[in-house]
């Protein structure tokens, strides 16, 4: 912790206005950012990002405001984003820092992807890409981390839900499936889990009987998949499948997910909350703190924030973390391959938190984190796992983990 990342070499890049990220007047001396840069947007300017670029960006320090333009399909390449204050590498721990004054007319720093009454709207995507840089700390970066006195935002396109139950039986061979109930925001092209109804991976004597596959069409509560389905799922009695879409209009994810992946980090005294976005291949095998989604010693700073409808995939180390943070609510979330437990409190302070109706599918055996809080845990796979009664878990659905 608190390990400087290295810019030796980096062209540092001032906002000069607000403005948008393409204009050169946005920027002193009218220099765009690019490639290997160093960016800072100070304080009192809104930057518009409106750019899909492949230039990996080293940093970005926001201390005015960075806004995703809701009006075409961005993509950021960036190593190392900072939300808010505070010197050194923007993760390390802060929670015993005051709260920053509120000066008169000052607005708090932010990185916003869409917020959850103007989320980026349907047929436009927003995508983030986390880099790895040589140089920079591989248990750090890279990272998007909001500090004290910022805010974080991500927010798709809503979905009416992101899983729900088969509503028919599934035969080896079928292309067709029916769900509970009709749902709207799903569309051709989104990527489906059909969660097992056999022995696989929780009894480890078997292959995952999740089944991914691609819609081909959508028609209210019937969809088409791109290819058969090889195993039988059950639509009726009491323990049918599940269908999730793991799609979203709004994503973070590692660009090497074989490579150093990356993280985000909430802190204390800072704000944000996330909607139908999805990040994936993120997480820190092996690594403590270091999660695709992380509410870091918050405690009750963030009461009213929320992950509604988010999908965790392909995650290394965890799926949504609260650690002793307190008053969230994550609901009608999508957990889908995790190294370790998925939904997790993490050292039993968290008290008053709210998880409804999230789906867990295939958190694998992991192994007990260096200098993790509780030494009993042996963080061998549970999609939700906590150590204080005082949260409250309802209609989750946990399936294919690998012990629980």
């Amino acid at each position: 912790m608190g390990v400087a990342f290295a810019t030796a070499g980096a062209r540092s890049i001032e906002s000069a206005q607000s403005g948008r990220w393409s204009e050169p007047a946005t920027w002193r001396g009218e220099k765009l950012p690019a490639g290997g840069d160093d960016v800072v947007i100070r304080q009192g300017h809104e930057v518009i990002y409106d750019v899909h670029s492949a230039a990996v960006i080293r940093e970005i320090r926001v201390s005015g405001e960075l806004v995703f333009t809701r009006d075409r399909d961005t993509e950021l390449n960036i190593a190392v984003v900072k939300v808010g204050r505070g010197a050194g590498s923007g993760v390390e721990d802060v929670h015993d820092h005051q709260a920053p004054a509120r000066e008169h007319g000052r607005r708090m720093a932010r990185f916003e992807v869409g917020t959850p009454a103007r989320p980026i709207p349907p047929g436009v995507t927003a995508r983030i890409r986390l880099h790895y840089l040589e140089g920079l700390d591989e248990d750090e970066a890279p990272v998007l981390t909001c500090r004290p006195g910022g805010r974080m935002d991500f927010h798709g396109a809503p979905m009416s839900r992101t899983w729900l139950d088969l509503g028919a039986d599934v035969e080896p061979g079928d292309t067709k499936v029916t769900l509970a109930e009709a749902v709207r925001g799903w569309r051709a092209g989104d990527q489906v889990i059909v969660t097992a109804s056999e022995r696989g991976l929780e009894h480890g004597d078997g292959e995952p009987a999740t089944e991914e596959r691609r819609i081909a069409a959508v028609d209210g509560a019937s969809l088409v998949l791109d290819a058969p389905l090889v195993q039988p799922h059950s639509g009726s009695g009491d323990f049918r499948s599940e269908v999730a879409n793991l799609s979203r209009n709004v994503i973070v994810e590692s660009a090497d997910p074989d490579g150093v992946r990356g993280h985000t980090m909430h802190h204390r005294h800072g704000a944000g909350s996330i909607s139908y976005a999805r990040f994936a291949h993120l997480g820190k095998e092996g690594v403590l703190g270091r999660y695709p989604i992380h509410f870091h010693l918050c405690r009750d700073s963030l009461r009213g924030e929320s992950v509604v409808g988010a999908a965790v995939v392909d995650s290394d180390n965890r799926w949504v973390t609260v650690h002793n943070t307190h008053y969230m609510v994550v609901r009608d979330c999508v957990g889908y391959g995790s190294i370790g437990h998925g939904f997790f409190l993490e050292d039993g302070t968290e008290v008053y938190n709210v998880f409804d109706r999230n789906l867990g599918v295939g958190a694998r055996d992991g192994r007990r984190l260096p200098d993790q809080a509780l030494p009993f845990d042996p963080n061998d796979g549970a999609a939700f796992w906590w150590a204080n009664g005082r949260n409250s878990f309802v209609r989750n659905t946990a399936c294919e983990n690998e012990t629980y």
